[in-house]
């Protein structure tokens, strides 16, 4: 793939990269530790791409730069400040960077390219140019082309980026196309002519051209392991072609499981690719190349007006500047010389678009905005991982990002004008791009942010790049502290940060990027009534949200308060190399919660606890038991048993809530290590041998339905009890695991030569007096709607000899619970242990341990380039709400933006317009509000006559929450309009309102809706004392 290959056999370390791994995977992940990477040029952008690539570990990045630090850097490169200005920029910025990533070896240069040979470029497996000229760009292109070397160029001027990649003359493997997770299905059907019909109602998830493998095929054995490409015909069936000549019907079972392709790809030059360029769109339509005939996209006029930018650069050693009337003709000669070469009669051009778009860059070009270069510098440094992995599709070969329409609102030349009375300072390279009444207006906001995990902290960067609340306030809160995992992506925190509160160290490292900010941290947790930062009075002294969550629940609830309140507020999130940016805009765009988020389907209770189809059930039930076993029975046998004379009244025979449920716990309780022992070996056969002969004898290996169709069918599968087998190793290894936390809960002091004594072990092992098994008359779910069982609190029948046993055997004893944490080894022994058992049971193919895990502890996929890519992205339409409070702007400036940057695919929308319908008089949607003003006085009928005057409604029911306040048929409905509304509505006296919803008689309203929505008029803000 690349040159210069050096091998090495250092192992993951997971609690660094166990997020990063679940993206990558762990064959690209050793391959990134191969490969070193050079990056030209320490602004904003190289900057940028430097820190994405140290933190993804790659073996070595070297950081070259011949430039001094100057104030035009200050606005977007955050290792430097006005201390370094003077002094070169990679030698400044080498130690911030060296902090990211201990095993990843970084230096630097201060050589310009020129003083280079070209063997010194040799020793680089990647090389990344950014803030070059022309001739440069495409001399080391050549040279990389020749010594199959990764090239890749980036650029930012003013609001305006580019990206090109070349991988070289041979053509490039891509190894995983999407990073996606294999797909199967199971099988219903499959005819002679190979039309395979899949189970039940889900869809088949093939497209053409995939390739698929069978297994557990019954009648038709023959297919099983073959690899079949697949026509897609309905969303239940697709073809495999003709299966006639491997003989054999069909008769039952079968999956069909994807097969990964690799992929190979061909790049063309620099050189050629300047005339005849390949461009990577973001409004869906995939790339544009010259043989797209009609119009000129505006991506082909920023092509040409940045190849005329850099040769400008280098004839004269300098951007252009917007008081030089020249450098604008000569410029704008230069594009319509591209212009010219690239178009053909079939094309249209959009004079008027071309030359705002040349005034556009020629005004901002000397600046660099912050935004674009976290989205492009993100970007450019997934496209080195990619490309020196074979770990997802690289962009072929151009991508181009920019914020023209938040440029093309802004007066440019008014603002160039104000800003020579200016002082140059930190923001003069922002201030050329957005102009200095904008430059203020970020300086006055109020903001407040949720969350300071990855994005959270991204968003500070940028927020301290852009002076974001200087002469306002920041304020920000996470309840979370710093875990090692968090390293990898959360680059404001360092090693000696470990198990500080996030907001806290966040907050720091942003001031010490900035010390104008105005910052406060708080640790709170936001939710419903949780503290004053989620009240009224605080939210709407606020003028803009930012949401930096990782849950909907808590999304949902911020987007709620923004609404109340009248807040904007920019959302965003990713997943793996997947993200999305959501921006809301009030009185105009839809809200967050107006949209249908992806559900997450909870699996059926009846599929983890008695038929599993695959890992994942059996690795939610392993984790179940683990936290029933060794966190909730101890936990709940502390709780009953620190209660005030609770062997008195367990003797005197009073009914205590849970009791029963901690006899067992009790009566079993391990005294030393050969307890444990014996205990986990019971637990084997209870788990996997005993519960397996319990539903063969409820439902027999055999046993038909009345049509003669056996039950036991995929995805059922019929389970097979396990016989304990002392010499096998999942059979050992899980009976020791448990031994170890059963140990550590009955506070049982254990030494290593214990553990690792096996022969002494095996022995107790084998010793084990083990029941024998007996039918048991228990209730098995079947039905996958129906949920877990709640458990009685005072099922049992325990006699008073049997408490006097338990209360000597525990005496004064507490036990020690084991909440589960993912990053510890001895649980996920256990859970990896008892998962795979439980797939050998039921006959699944075992699971590694590194996927359980994932599934156990939840992990989400996640990556710092996709993080930065989002972040930059969202903040461009923060900058945009700002502009919004100097001047009105439409909904069609904003955007919304899903990106995969495995694919990569970027897609940019406008914000749908909120939904409005005409309830009576009015015009309504989700912005709107209704208010009554109360007094200590107003009757409930007041209230309603009041609501019927100003509304034009009448009230049919009335509720606070989820407490009905009102309704004709209530109980005693009419003397309830005689009572006061403080009576009905209970309140402290810091709470000055009630959000009521009030439901109309329909009969009564002249509603007009758009046919999709529910006629439903908006909350009525009751104010008790106004």
């Amino acid at each position: 793939m690349t040159n210069q290959i050096h091998s090495t056999d250092e192992d993951i370390d997971d609690q660094l990269y166990n997020r990063q791994r679940y993206v990558l995977g762990d064959v690209a992940m050793k391959r990134l530790r191969q490969h070193h990477v050079l990056i030209v040029n320490a602004g904003g952008l190289g900057i940028e791409i430097a820190k994405n690539v140290v933190l993804a570990g790659v073996h070595s990045v070297t950081l070259q730069d011949s430039n001094n630090t100057s104030m035009l850097d200050l606005a977007t490169q955050y290792y430097l400040n006005e201390n370094d200005i003077g002094k070169n920029r990679a030698e400044c910025s080498l130690e911030k960077l060296r902090a990211l990533n201990d095993y990843v070896k970084v230096h630097c240069s201060n050589k310009s390219l020129s003083d280079c040979s070209l063997e010194y470029f040799q020793n680089f497996t990647c090389i990344v140019l950014t803030e070059c000229n022309l001739d440069e760009m495409k001399r080391i292109n050549e040279f990389c082309r020749t010594n199959n070397i990764i090239f890749i160029m980036a650029d930012i001027y003013g609001v305006f980026s580019r990206c090109f990649v070349d991988c070289g003359t041979q053509s490039f493997t891509v190894f995983d196309r999407d990073g996606e997770q294999l797909k199967e299905v199971f099988i219903n059907h499959i005819t002679p002519e190979g039309i395979v019909t899949v189970a039940g109602d889900e869809r088949h998830p093939f497209q053409d051209n995939d390739i698929v493998s069978f297994r557990e095929l019954i009648g038709l054995e023959k297919l099983n392991h073959c690899e079949r490409t697949v026509k897609d015909l309905n969303i239940h069936q697709f073809s495999i072609g003709d299966i006639s000549s491997l003989g054999g019907e069909y008769k039952r079972g079968g999956i069909a499981r994807e097969i990964k392709q690799q992929m190979q790809l061909n790049f063309t030059s620099l050189i050629e690719q300047i005339n005849n360029p390949r461009i990577l769109t973001i409004d869906g339509s995939d790339y544009w190349t010259k043989n797209i005939t009609g119009d000129i996209p505006q991506l082909i006029y920023v092509h040409v007006i940045m190849l005329a930018i850099s040769e400008f650069k280098q004839l004269h050693q300098r951007l252009p500047e917007p008081i030089e009337e020249n450098d604008k003709i000569n410029l704008l000669n230069l594009a319509k010389k591209y212009l010219d070469e690239l178009k053909s009669k079939d094309h249209t051009v959009d004079e008027e678009r071309f030359q705002h778009l040349i005034k556009c860059i020629f005004y901002s070009a000397k600046g660099s905005f912050a935004p674009i270069c976290s989205a492009m510098g993100g970007f450019v440094g997934q496209q080195v991982l990619t490309t020196i992995t074979g770990k997802f599709t690289p962009v072929q070969q151009w991508l181009y990002l920019d914020a023209y329409e938040l440029i093309k609102e802004i007066p440019l030349e008014d603002e160039y004008k104000q800003m020579k009375s200016v002082t140059p300072d930190r923001y003069q390279a922002l201030r050329l791009c957005i102009g200095e009444t904008l430059v203020q207006c970020l300086a006055r906001q109020r903001l407040f942010m949720v969350g300071c995990g990855a994005i959270g902290c991204e968003l500070l960067k940028l927020f301290a790049l852009l002076g974001v609340g200087r002469n306002g306030q920041i304020t920000i809160t996470d309840h979370d502290h710093i875990e090692k995992s968090n390293l990898n992506r959360q680059f404001l925190f360092h090693k000696q940060h470990l198990n500080q509160p996030k907001s806290t160290i966040a907050a720091q490292s942003a001031l010490e990027m900035n010390k104008e900010l105005q910052i406060q941290s708080h640790t709170l947790k936001v939710g419903l009534g949780s503290n004053e930062l989620c009240s009224d009075a605080f939210i709407s002294d606020q003028t803009i949200i930012v949401n930096a969550l990782d849950n909907v629940e808590a999304r949902r609830y911020m987007d709620s308060r923004c609404v109340t309140n009248k807040r904007p507020l920019i959302e965003s999130g990713t997943m793996g190399p997947k993200g999305h940016t959501f921006v809301v805009v009030p009185y105009k765009s839809e809200s967050y919660s107006n949209q249908n988020d992806p559900i997450d389907r909870d699996v059926p209770y009846c599929n983890v606890k008695s038929f599993p189809a695959n890992i994942e059930h059996c690795t939610i039930w392993a984790r179940e038991k683990f936290e029933s076993t060794f966190h909730m029975k101890p936990s709940l046998y502390n709780s009953i048993m620190s209660q005030t004379n609770i062997w008195t009244r367990i003797h005197n025979g009073e009914t205590i809530d849970d009791l029963p449920k901690i006899y067992k716990f009790m009566k079993r309780k391990c005294l030393n290590w050969t307890d444990c022992l014996n205990m986990a070996r019971e637990k084997f056969d209870k788990y996997f041998s005993n519960k397996a002969r319990d539903l063969l004898y409820k439902f027999p290996a055999d046993m038909v339905d009345d049509k003669g169709v056996l039950y036991w069918k995929l995805p059922k599968r019929a389970p097979t009890p396990l016989e304990f087998d002392i010499n096998n190793n999942l059979h050992y290894n899980f009976v020791l695991s448990s031994a170890k936390i059963f140990a550590m809960i009955y506070a049982i002091p254990i030494v290593n030569e214990q553990i690792n004594d096996v022969k002494t072990n095996k022995d107790i092992i084998s010793n084990t007096k083990i029941e024998s098994w007996q039918p048991r008359n228990k209730v098995i779910i079947t039905d996958p709607t129906v949920a877990k069982p709640t458990v009685s609190k005072h099922e049992g029948d325990i006699s008073g000899d049997e408490w006097k046993f338990a209360q000597e055997r525990t005496k004064d004893f507490k036990a020690l619970p084991i909440p589960f944490e993912k990053d510890d080894d001895f649980q996920i022994d256990f859970i990896t242990a008892a998962t795979n058992l439980r797939a050998q049971m039921y006959g699944l193919e075992l699971g590694d341990r590194y996927e359980i895990k994932r599934i156990a502890g939840r992990i989400v996929p996640a990556i710092g380039t996709t993080t930065s890519t989002v972040s930059g992205l969202i903040v461009v339409e923060l900058v945009k709400l700002c502009l919004s409070q100097l001047k009105e702007l439409s909904l069609g400036v904003y955007r919304n933006f899903y990106i995969n940057i495995a694919l990569p695919f970027l897609i940019a929308s406008e914000p749908l317009a909120c939904t409005t319908q005409k309830i009576g008089k009015f015009e309504v949607n989700i912005w709107s509000s209704f208010e009554i003003k109360g007094n200590p006085d107003m009757t409930l009928e007041g209230f309603i006559q009041e609501v019927e005057k100003k509304y034009d409604i009448k009230p049919v029911l009335i509720s606070e929450g989820v407490k009905s306040v009102y309704a004709p048929w209530m109980p005693k409905a009419s003397s309830q309009l005689k009572r006061k509304m403080d009576e009905l509505l209970p309140h402290k006296t810091t709470v000055t309102y009630s959000d009521l919803v009030v439901l109309p008689d329909d009969n009564d309203m002249d509603v007009q809706t758009d046919g999709n929505s529910e006629a439903t008029p908006p909350p009525i803000r009751y104010y008790f004392n106004s």
